[in-house]
């Protein structure tokens, strides 16, 4: 990680400076996917979020600006501001070859404040240029981040036409060093079938990564299992959003994640915040 005063500032809004772990909730999968169950009004999902005390909120520009008040005072939330786009998940209507494309700068993530940035790393893609497109966009993020001083988060993704993500461990390994040597901060990175695999994927990166909560999973054990085993495994923390704000009870979820990531309890005692 940096170490500009000002990165290490920010970072410490991320990243609990307690326990060194981060729990991140990101709600902003309206530019991708429109308005989920949960995240219709986003005013309303971020009043549902704070009781339960996230580290940051990961959001789009327009979100961040249209509640940036919410952010205000002490013992708040950092801001991670989403600086681009894709429509490779939308159903309706429906992509022809899928995009990506940027939809802010780091300049305009630092007039809204933001703690972080944080931006898509794509391989996969139909065609090669594509691929050296986001690339460029990344390595042209990643300067500009450095000359303000705040943390670039990147979330390598293998894409395939007509699926949602690749979990295929090779290709994974071969994005999460593609996201490390592009020059991320941190690294947003889905967990792979095990523990052992995990494990490699930390010692493949040179920087801290966060565990992707992907797909909302069928059962609190089953997630609180994956986040311990992730933390057990070296992972610095947790960007979570249909796990927590399609959640039951989000702000419970929230105290149950802390459990683990910042408490190092053990699954059974964490479920007792959500029981």
């Amino acid at each position: 990680m940096s170490t500009l005063p000002g990165n290490q500032l920010r970072t410490s809004k991320i990243l609990n400076p307690e326990s060194g772990n981060g729990i991140v909730v990101a709600i902003d999968h309206g530019l991708f996917i429109g308005p989920l169950p949960g995240i219709e009004i986003t005013s309303k999902a971020i009043d549902g979020l704070l009781p339960g005390k996230p580290d940051a909120i990961q959001m789009t520009p327009g979100t961040t600006r249209a509640n940036l008040s919410k952010f205000y005072g002490k013992n708040k939330p950092g801001v991670i501001v989403r600086l681009d786009a894709t429509n490779i998940w939308r159903k309706k209507p429906a992509p022809k070859e899928g995009y990506y494309t940027s939809v802010a700068s780091v300049k305009d993530a630092v007039q809204l404040a933001a703690d972080a940035v944080v931006t898509f790393l794509f391989a996969g893609y139909d065609t090669d240029a594509q691929e050296a497109d986001n690339l460029q966009t990344l390595a042209r993020i990643g300067s500009e981040a450095k000359e303000y001083g705040i943390p670039f988060i990147v979330e390598p993704l293998a894409i395939q036409k007509g699926s949602n993500v690749v979990r295929d461990f090779d290709i994974m390994k071969l994005i999460i060093r593609m996201a490390s040597e592009i020059g991320a901060d941190f690294i947003k990175a889905d967990f792979p079938e095990s523990k052992k695999q995990f494990e490699e994927l930390v010692g493949i990166s040179s920087v801290p990564i966060l565990v992707r909560g992907g797909p909302k999973m069928d059962s609190d054990r089953e997630m609180l299992q994956m986040v311990k085993d992730a933390i057990d495994c070296g992972a610095r923390g947790i960007v979570f959003g249909r796990n927590v704000w399609q959640h039951k009870d989000p702000s419970k979820i929230l105290r149950a994640l802390a459990a683990i990531v910042h408490e190092g309890q053990s699954v059974t005692k964490a479920l007792r915040a959500v029981s």
